[in-house]
């Protein structure tokens, strides 16, 4: 039985950290990725935090850093060197609510310029060196994820690459797949998941059409599922599978209850298809043709 989690990103940043737990708590998820920008930026405490946590059932097992102004293959020293105060910091809070891992952007929203493709990924390799280090000094991993290339020349966001990088590191860094990210890049996510193989330790399901970063409800766009959930079981994937979506312009909470009945469905052996199909069995035959 997969282990699930849900990513409180959907919720607005009006909202108090005990509503959006008690909205997690709910929708029937008992863990949950943090939006580092929505939850973490009130005046509580962290044990404010725990005790809410702890009275909805709830752990926060990962927690996502701010992405505006955080650029950790910045080649602007100032830039870079905030990137990492910023996204040290998340790691402490994430320590401090006995989380599992941070997930780490290898790069901006700046758009690269292919010259310096190889300066990027190198001031990556030196953000990472120190994120390294104090992760493994509070007990935390790092999860780096597969971004959107967006037409640019865009280092990391294939997992080939991606995981070049993280091999050169102790576990305490690991991969976390985006599947809508992957779906957009025209890679196969099943394909990346395999790639990524033992250092995957993260995931942020989201179905997209293909073209934006839409976080849809699994199902609702192009990925076929069902295909992820095979190749995830052939590289013995065991950590959470998080949901990742977005509310648009529905009510938070009608989209989570949407997520629980997809990882429900996903429990009984039934996957969601992007090919028109209700739904498609683990059983049944789905390779390409």
């Amino acid at each position: 039985m997969a282990e699930y989690s849900l990513a409180t990103s959907m919720w607005g940043s009006d909202q108090a950290f005990d509503d959006v737990i008690a909205g997690v708590a709910a929708a029937g998820f008992d863990q949950c990725e943090l939006a580092a920008w929505m939850n973490l930026e009130d005046q509580l405490t962290a044990g404010d935090r725990r005790r809410s946590l702890n009275r909805h059932g709830v752990s926060a097992r990962t927690v996502h850093p701010q992405i505006a102004d955080v650029d950790l293959s910045a080649l602007d020293e100032d830039i870079r060197t905030r990137s990492i105060s910023i996204v040290g910091g998340c790691l402490e809070s994430s320590a401090e609510l006995g989380g599992f891992a941070a997930i780490v952007h290898p790069t901006g929203s700046d758009t690269s310029r292919e010259e310096d493709v190889d300066a990027r990924v190198a001031a990556f390799r030196r953000s990472l060196d120190t994120l390294v280090e104090q992760a493994e000094q509070i007990g935390i991993r790092l999860a780096c994820e597969n971004l959107q290339l967006k037409g640019e020349p865009r280092p990391l966001c294939r997992m080939a690459e991606l995981r070049a990088v993280v091999d050169e590191y102790s576990p305490t860094v690991g991969i976390c797949l985006d599947t809508g990210h992957a779906n957009n890049n025209a890679l196969e996510p099943a394909e990346e998941a395999r790639i990524a193989g033992h250092r995957l330790i993260a995931l942020h399901f989201q179905d997209t059409d293909g073209i934006e970063d839409r976080h849809w409800v699994p199902g609702t766009g192009s990925i076929q599922w069902h295909r992820l959930h095979a190749a995830l079981r052939e590289i013995q994937f065991r950590g959470a599978w998080t949901l990742e979506l977005k509310a648009h312009e529905a009510d938070p909470a009608d989209v989570a209850s949407a997520a629980r009945r997809i990882a429900d469905a996903w429990e009984a052996g039934r996957f969601p298809s992007g090919n028109g199909d209700d739904s498609v069995s683990e059983n049944e035959e789905t390779l390409d043709t």
